[in-house]
């Protein structure tokens, strides 16, 4: 695992190209009108309603209820949020948030979606932001999911990351892999 000093970063605006949204309009799909960029102060709110949906929906049949109470009831994720919300990227349409990526040097820390836009590419336009963004300072990059949540490794698989470690997390008991993946540089 590379590690490097934290850099101000310029995340751009990661939108279709013209090719594709062309093809799109062709092909009479949907154009997304979805937008990645850094989150901003004001985004705090949001950032905080879409953990704490995202934790019920993501972990509440792979986690004990009583381990994830202090993050959905209690005001752990606000701290979280408060302390990494600089480092986090968001997905914006219109006027909402419907993603966000936490993103801490190379690890990437959190992935959410809204519930109800899964599966619309939203998670793979965070990734792509984030990817690019890691490569310009380190040769690989790395994220943690919970080893019972199927649907997530296979979605890192499919990106080309591969499992670097397993362990079974000592608070809550979970089965934990740890994923990795070479990035070209920019």
């Amino acid at each position: 695992m590379s590690l490097v000093e934290k850099q101000p970063v310029e995340y751009p605006l990661l939108q279709p190209n013209i090719s594709s949204t062309l093809m799109m309009l062709i092909e009479g799909t949907p154009v997304s009108s979805t937008i990645v960029r850094k989150a901003q102060e004001i985004d705090i709110k949001p950032l905080v309603k879409l953990c704490k949906e995202s934790l019920l929906a993501s972990y509440g049949e792979l986690v004990e209820a009583e381990q994830l109470r202090p993050w959905s009831e209690g005001g752990d994720i606000e701290k979280y949020v408060q302390g990494i919300w600089p480092d986090m990227l968001v997905a914006v349409d219109g006027p909402d948030l419907v993603g966000m990526l936490a993103l801490q040097s190379n690890r990437i820390d959190i992935v959410w979606v809204a519930q109800a836009l899964r599966q619309q590419g939203i998670g793979q336009m965070l990734m792509d932001v984030a990817e690019e963004q890691v490569a310009l300072t380190c040769k690989s990059i790395e994220v943690e999911c919970l080893g019972p949540d199927i649907q997530t490794i296979q979605f890192y698989e499919d990106r080309g990351y591969v499992r670097v470690k397993e362990y079974v997390d000592n608070i809550s008991g979970v089965d934990k892999i740890v994923m990795s993946r070479t990035l070209e540089s920019v």
